[in-house]
């Protein structure tokens, strides 16, 4: 059908609306498409079922509106918050407004009593409750750290507002020269409302002079190993004053071989008692020894001066101590020293032995060793000094030395490279003497290898004389400090009462010295000795034990215990043991050697009694 031209199809109306520039445009308007899910499109372009719907405004915030408000309250409050606290500040208690000042002199005096004062103000608004003030410092200058250190604790109280507290101490420190010193306080308190404790702390330093008692170590610096060097120590008063009595310690390295101390230490340890010096004194103590170990190696010696301890091989509080090394080295010239008697190689001596020392030197270089001279010492209480005989060498009893050199062995003029040569000395041992007398071998040498007398050597060597002790014992009936019963010669199943006497001789002084024997099974313990403070039973073991302890030296002890016997019908024609063999242990106290001797048992035969008949074969009463 053809379209009038007069009559605009729905189309050209359309597009006239959109482009017609005088036409007034309207509102834009929001359109959603239908969901093609929920609804069928329309298959016209009817009014039922429009494709474009006019959208509608949404009136709910958005999330990120709703999170810029929550923002937005929570900075207003911590705003009102710090303003709170900025305003009641003056309620805080702080560290800060708490003033602490020291006072002391800079450089103190060594062990004398220094002033200390600590001065404090609390500027804060509130008070400082249970405040109290402790001072630390280390008075020593050892080790000990906890035995040394020193804690002073004040209590202040409550500590008001703008209040002065003011606290005086006595500082009493010991240590080396120009040595420094920190001492600390310490303020601790609490605040109201609250159980926390709070602190502040302030440190101080100080300078020590010179310290009231100074130690000094005096000795070879350089030593060949094996060498035998001498080593002072000297103990000074430095104070105006007496000193107290103190100690001395002196820690040597392990190395090092004591051979000798001046005087000798108060202990086992290297510890010595100092008596009260006056002012200005000095006392000294000597030790001497070798030190072994590798060329180039370095051995201290460190030695303390301080208050006693509460052991006997202890120091308190250091007062000054020092350390001194030793360096080590290599000798060409190599000496060694052996000793044997009729029993060979020994290192302890009897009484009466005839020993032969052998004194044995080499040159271990590269080089020859010339102008070689060797000297031996021979000191001690053991050898008898008139009898000494050398196969060569000069002996000058006086000095009781033996010498070897150029003039006496031609050898020695020019020891030749890994050359050695030997002597020989005999050397007589007393019969009798001391206690525990000792031979003191100290061997000297010296050369020149390019300076005079550039190598040096010592060697020393000790040998102690071990003593014997005699245990000897026997049984008695009539000679004896007890009441015995019972029938002499004694019968079967029939009680006779004996008294065993034992007697111990020692020829050096002994210590932890016990005599014990068993019984046997028909002897009963009566309980009846001479001493019953150190003679004892125990029934489980069936042993007696007779605690000695100490004898001197050349002295004798004795004692008696009362036994009963009742023999079987077995022992019939027998003289029975009452005893099991007598066992003597102990230690000589010098040279610390173990001694052990036993006798037979004892029996009932009676030794120095007169009876009519044999008293000590059981006779059968029937």
């Amino acid at each position: 059908m053809e379209i009038p031209n007069n009559e605009e199809s729905a189309l050209d109306s359309i597009e006239h609306e959109l482009y017609d520039p005088k036409k007034k445009m309207d509102d834009v308007m929001m359109h959603r498409v239908r969901d093609a899910r929920s609804v069928d499109l329309p298959t016209s372009w009817g009014e039922i079922n429009p494709i474009i719907t006019e959208a509608h405004d949404s009136k709910t915030l958005s999330f990120g509106a709703k999170i810029l408000i929550g923002s937005c309250i929570l900075l207003l409050l911590s705003l009102s918050f710090t303003a709170w606290r900025v305003l009641s500040s003056r309620n805080v208690v702080s560290a800060a407004n708490i003033d602490m000042s020291t006072e002391i002199v800079p450089y103190i005096e060594g062990g004398q009593d220094t002033p200390f004062t600590v001065t404090l103000q609390n500027r804060n608004g509130s008070a400082l409750q249970e405040a109290s003030l402790t001072l630390l410092y280390k008075q020593g200058n050892g080790t000990q750290d906890e035995q040394e250190k020193i804690t002073e604790k004040r209590d202040l109280g409550t500590i008001g507002v703008n209040e002065y507290k003011k606290q005086d101490f006595k500082v009493i420190v010991y240590g080396g020269e120009s040595e420094a010193r920190d001492l600390t306080v310490k303020l601790e308190y609490k605040v109201a409302g609250s159980n926390a404790v709070f602190n502040k702390i302030v440190t101080t330093s100080v300078v020590l002079k010179t310290p009231p008692l100074s130690v000094h170590i005096e000795g070879p610096s350089l030593l060949s190993i094996g060498q035998t060097g001498e080593f002072i120590i000297s103990v000074k008063n430095n104070a105006a004053t007496s000193s107290l009595p103190s100690a001395l310690q002196v820690i040597l390295p392990t190395n090092f071989t004591v051979e000798s101390t001046d005087p000798k230490p108060s202990s086992r340890g290297q510890v010595w008692n100092v008596p009260s010096l006056d002012q200005g004194e000095t006392k000294t103590f000597t030790i001497t020894g070798a030190i072994t170990g590798s060329q180039g190696e370095t051995s201290t010696i460190k030695a303390l001066v301080g208050s006693q301890g509460g052991l006997i091989a202890s120091i308190g509080v250091v007062y000054s101590s020092q350390t001194y090394d030793i360096q080590l080295r290599s000798s060409p010239l190599m000496l060694s020293l052996g000793l044997e008697t009729d029993r060979g190689n020994v290192e302890t001596l009897r009484y009466g032995d005839k020993t032969l020392v052998t004194v044995t030197y080499a040159n271990s270089s590269d080089q020859p060793i010339r102008d070689v001279s060797l000297v031996l010492k021979i000191q001690g209480d053991a050898p008898l000094l008139k009898q000494v005989d050398p196969d060569a060498g000069y002996y000058d009893s006086r000095a009781q030395s033996i010498t070897w050199n150029k003039s006496i062995i031609s050898n020695l003029a020019n020891l030749t490279p890994h050359a050695q040569g030997s002597f020989r000395v005999v050397i007589p041992v007393v019969s009798k003497g001391i206690n525990s007398p000792a031979i003191n071998l100290s061997l000297s040498g010296n050369g020149t290898v390019q300076d005079k007398n550039d190598v040096t050597t010592m060697l020393s060597k000790s040998w102690i004389v071990q003593g014997t002790a005699t245990l000897s014992g026997q049984t008695t009936y009539k000679n004896s400090p007890f009441q015995n019963t019972g029938p002499v010669p004694p019968q079967p199943n029939v009680d006779t009462t004996y008294t065993t006497h034992i007697v111990v001789s020692a020829q050096n002084a002994l210590v932890n010295s016990r005599v014990s024997f068993i019984l046997p099974a028909y002897v009963t313990w009566k309980n009846v000795t001479s001493n019953t403070t150190s003679i004892s039973y125990d029934a489980g073991t069936r042993t007696v034990t007779w605690d000695i302890g100490s004898i001197g030296a050349g002295k004798t002890v004795m004692a008696d215990i009362n036994l009963s016997v009742r023999p079987s019908q077995s022992h019939v024609g027998q003289s029975p043991s009452i005893t099991s063999g007598i066992v003597l242990d102990a230690d000589e106290e010098v040279a610390r050697t173990h001694i052990r001797t036993t006798i037979s048992p004892l029996t009932t035969i009676l030794v120095g009694e007169n009876w009519p008949v044999d008293p000590s074969r059981v006779v059968d009463s029937q």
